[in-house]
């Protein structure tokens, strides 16, 4: 098997080799400040996963495989998210109330809030 060719870290002025775009430290640092700015980064626990399965699972039951539409009408959908309704980074609780959505519509949402 073939190695991986080695390039030069991706940030400017770092001469670091290594298989990766960037090298150990660039990544530790893009990672922690991942971790300081996302909210969802911190707030993912497993709790908060099992929570977020549970109520899309609670939906399926209700609804069966349906997408509410977020702008636009509901629609059949197999790919069924849980989202918080109010956004932690608008100053949503991060055990606040969850509404379920598709991926896109989800997505769609996720867009078209007004950036903080």
């Amino acid at each position: 098997m073939p190695r991986a060719r080695t390039r030069v870290c991706s940030q400017p002025g770092c001469h670091h080799m290594q298989p990766e775009p960037e090298c150990r430290q660039h990544r530790a640092q893009r990672d922690a400040h991942q971790w300081a700015t996302t909210p969802t980064k911190r707030t993912r626990t497993a709790a908060e996963q099992k929570r977020r399965a549970a109520a899309v699972t609670e939906h399926r039951a209700l609804e069966g495989n349906w997408c509410p539409g977020h702008n636009r009408p509901g629609h059949p959908s197999t790919d069924l998210t849980a989202d918080h309704i109010h956004d932690i980074q608008h100053g949503g609780s991060p055990t606040g109330p969850l509404q379920v959505l598709c991926r896109a519509c989800n997505s769609t949402k996720a867009g078209s809030r007004p950036s903080p």
